[in-house]
């Protein structure tokens, strides 16, 4: 049997509140894992509990990497 695999609620609306160090940290992760403190810090945002074991999807990280480009 597969995992369930969680995902992350709905990226744009933690991002822009998520502190620096946790922006960089999510950045670094290559695999989707959200470290625990980045988690909870996601969770104190939105107002609700994150499944610990929630990875970044895909769609996150192309927000995430748009979020970081220069706007001419």
């Amino acid at each position: 049997m597969v995992p369930e695999i969680h995902l992350l609620p709905e990226v744009h609306k933690w991002w822009p509140h998520l502190s620096a160090r946790s922006k960089q940290r999510l950045e670094e992760q290559d695999d989707g894992v959200v470290p625990d403190d980045v988690r909870e810090e996601i969770e104190r945002i939105i107002g609700e509990a994150v499944d610990p074991s929630a990875r970044l999807s895909d769609g996150d990280r192309t927000f995430i990497r748009t979020q970081q480009e220069m706007v001419d």
